[in-house]
């Protein structure tokens, strides 16, 4: 649900039956802020026995997916693919590196101003972040295969490259590849079970 007042657009969010996982989103709404992850903006918490509610103020901008499709409209894409390796990839490596993972990374989830000219992004959806105790690299990949899959256009390579040194500058180019095939493979893997409409 969402409304607006004055200048102030606000997203609700009802939990039937799902406390503990409207729980989870609320704590996280508070603490990635605290790690230097931009997110939505808690505003209230509603619940009683059976549901919750959670309202959030809109995050600034359009998730990056809309942003892209624009881009490859007008002619502009390759400042997308700068600001994905510019911004979006030290912004997935502070929240590996405080050994959270999204679960649900993807462009859609990710908003900015403008990528022509924005600074960091922020993420919405974040009631699946957790600490994972065990194949740490394995959810890595996830994340990062998920984002390179919800792409509306396509990543060259080179970008993919780019976008991987940024994520782990000290990384050999050696490890980059052998990162940037994962992806790959785990992100073929994602479009073969999207379901496909029309």
């Amino acid at each position: 649900m969402m409304a607006t007042s004055g200048s102030a657009t606000l997203y609700a969010k009802l939990y039937r039956k799902r406390l503990r996982i409207a729980a989870r989103e609320w704590h996280w709404l508070h603490m990635l802020p605290l790690l230097g992850i931009s997110s939505a903006q808690p505003v209230a918490w509603l619940a009683d026995r059976h549901s919750a509610l959670i309202v959030t103020a809109a995050v600034p901008g359009r998730s990056l997916d809309s942003w892209a499709v624009d881009a490859a409209e007008e002619g502009w894409l390759e400042a997308v693919f700068s600001y994905a390796c510019r911004s979006v990839a030290p912004f997935a490596r502070r929240l590996h590196r405080h050994g959270l993972i999204h679960r649900d990374f993807n462009s859609a989830h990710l908003f900015c101003a403008d990528p022509r000219s924005a600074g960091a992004p922020s993420i919405i959806d974040v009631e699946r972040v957790f600490r994972p105790r065990l194949r740490w690299q394995r959810w890595i990949v996830k994340d990062l295969a998920s984002l390179l899959a919800s792409s509306p256009v396509v990543v060259p390579i080179s970008v993919q490259l780019r976008f991987l040194r940024r994520y782990a500058p000290d990384a050999t180019t050696a490890e980059v590849r052998k990162l940037a095939r994962a992806v790959g493979r785990k992100a073929r893997r994602v479009h073969r079970h999207q379901p496909r409409y029309g």
